[in-house]
């Protein structure tokens, strides 16, 4: 067994299902299920107990205190016994031959001490078509960052990783809030490496009205310091100066905004910040 897909779940059980059936019709059976309940009130418990009792797959069942997805996230690389891990949200499923082509292009890279995982397209799931613009036909190998700021690519992944490279990387916890952005995690990772780009059709995704994409204001109000963060990671690992200045600006007033304690010392770049500061004041009172 190679590789471990890895799903956090908080009160999904009415969808987790459709995740469920994708991974009974998978034409190669020879995966791990964890899933890691971030404190669910609903059903989900006892729902898994009956799809672990069909025994059809491997299921690994943790539950948590809610903590936020990226303590899920840390709990899942802590607990993960195979050389990969699989990240599929709980409102998403796999195409029915996905293990079984992920299971060969991991044997490619293996011995590859450079390359971190796999990287592919996500796809709607009502649609059946591409989110985003479709992985670059002419490259193999790129980090996530190349991907987004060389190659332009716009939409959302599957993401495939080697599990003591996760390791790692873990995400910080910040007292008080329960999200960071997953780029605080993937930013470092593709600062040392890159990853093999699949282009075949094998996630899809759904996005539902309690979901991350549709409550961005929302996550990032609630969770100030932990959107900084996420902004300080763009700037220190991103490769494009137009991305730097612009998230530079944004952190100022993120950091301006709620207050945050000691902005300055924190961020990655303080030229930038220096530079900038008075800029992004008179951008703020222009917007007013």
């Amino acid at each position: 067994m190679k590789i471990t897909i890895f799903t956090p779940i908080y009160n999904r059980a009415y969808i987790l299902g459709q995740a469920y059936d994708s991974l009974k019709k998978q034409t190669q059976k020879d995966f791990m299920w964890l899933i890691v309940d971030d404190g669910s009130t609903d059903n989900t418990e006892e729902l898994v107990d009956t799809w672990r009792n069909e025994k059809i797959i491997n299921i690994k069942y943790i539950k948590q205190e809610n903590a936020g997805k990226h303590i899920a996230h840390n709990t899942a690389v802590q607990n993960c016994n195979t050389e990969y891990m699989l990240i599929l949200d709980s409102d998403d499923y796999l195409n029915e031959k996905a293990i079984e082509i992920l299971n060969n292009e991991v044997d490619k890279i293996s011995t590859m001490p450079n390359i971190s995982g796999i990287i592919g397209n996500r796809y709607d799931a009502k649609t059946k078509q591409c989110i985003g613009t479709k992985m670059p036909e002419n490259i193999e190998y790129a980090s996530g960052i190349e991907l987004y700021e060389k190659y332009k690519f716009k939409g959302d992944t599957l993401r495939l990783y080697k599990t003591n490279i996760l390791k790692e990387f873990p995400f910080c916890q910040i007292e008080g809030e329960k999200f960071i952005y997953e780029n605080v995690v993937f930013d470092p990772i593709d600062n040392k490496y890159k990853m093999l780009i699949d282009k075949n059709e094998l996630y899809y995704g759904t996005y539902l009205e309690d979901g991350y994409t549709s409550n961005t204001e929302r996550i990032k109000n609630d969770n100030p310091i932990g959107y900084a963060y996420a902004l300080n990671s763009g700037v220190k690992y991103g490769i494009t100066i137009s991305k730097k200045i612009k998230w530079t600006v944004l952190y100022i007033n993120w950091c301006k905004k709620n207050k945050i304690i000691d902005a300055f010392n924190q961020f990655s770049r303080k030229d930038l910040f220096v530079i900038l500061y008075p800029i992004s004041i008179i951008l703020k009172y222009l917007k007013r």
